[in-house]
């Protein structure tokens, strides 16, 4: 996922489609109908697709995706399975309002407010001073935490940016360095 956010703009960008038919093998051209893919499933599709393992096999939350043959199968019933393609497409055609925005998020189990901005800050000084951790060590418990809450909701992007390196604290007291943005974990957050 991280190779496409390093891409120039006028390199073409891959999408997923999976064969949305009634019947999924009929040969009729004609009325075949084709699903994209969710940006993030199409990620982790592209991602198993770009690997050099031999295997070639995705993992999708309800479906194994397998590359070699093309064709999706649920987990379910390993005897439904369906057919997938890859198309692509220049920057500029995927551009289009991404459909899974228009979807409400789950609620998140905890939350801060506005009205804990106060609070919220205080609760996090006395944390960090009771716990007497680094910089660095704060960002990698937030981090653990991102990924639990987003493995909660079923996310992809949380094992990507476990990966993403934690640099030390700089002089002026910030921790994200612009090496950690421009790896790519915006991207994988939706601004695209």
């Amino acid at each position: 996922m991280i190779s496409q956010a390093i891409k120039g703009p006028d390199q073409p960008r891959a999408q997923w489609y999976w064969k949305s038919n009634s019947d999924p093998w009929s040969t009729n051209e004609g009325n075949e109908e084709w699903t994209k893919y969710s940006d993030t499933e199409s990620a982790i599709i592209e991602e198993a697709f770009n690997q050099k393992n031999t295997t070639k096999l995705a993992e999708l939350d309800n479906y194994s995706i397998n590359l070699h043959d093309s064709i999706q199968i649920s987990k379910s019933d390993p005897n439904k399975q369906r057919q997938i393609k890859r198309v692509l497409t220049s920057r500029n055609e995927s551009q289009g309002l991404r459909e899974e925005r228009f979807f409400l998020t789950p609620e998140l189990s905890k939350t801060f407010t506005d009205e804990w901005d106060n609070e919220a800050y205080i609760f996090l000084s006395q944390w960090k001073k009771d716990k007497e951790l680094s910089d660095a060590e704060i960002v990698q418990k937030a981090a653990n935490g991102i990924i639990i809450e987003g493995e909660k909701l079923g996310q992809h992007c949380a094992s990507s940016l476990g990966q993403l390196p934690v640099t030390s604290s700089s002089s002026d007291g910030h921790c994200c360095e612009e090496s950690e943005m421009s790896s790519g974990a915006m991207e994988h957050l939706g601004d695209r």
